[in-house]
């Protein structure tokens, strides 16, 4: 299939949009999970301190939402390049 000069270029303009808005996407979704994370410590601190095991359990979960975040944004990075 031969396609003109033209049409590629389109699809070459198109492509780097994406890309562009993947990369900003993922970046967005990588400090998200930092700050997810950083926020879960200082809950687990806090239960900690207080002696609380609900707590304790609910900012562990929430440590690894983050890092999950933090890996699958690093994933999509990595597929992307």
């Amino acid at each position: 299939m031969n396609l003109p000069i033209k049409n590629l270029v389109m699809v070459a303009d198109y492509l780097s949009a994406i890309t562009s808005l993947q990369d900003v996407l993922v970046k967005i979704a990588a400090a998200i999970g930092g700050v997810i994370i950083v926020y879960g410590g200082i809950k687990f601190a806090l239960a900690f301190q207080k002696l609380d095991q609900q707590g304790e359990h609910q900012a562990t979960f929430t440590i690894v939402a983050g890092g999950v975040l933090l890996g699958l944004s690093g994933i999509v990075s990595l597929l992307g390049a």
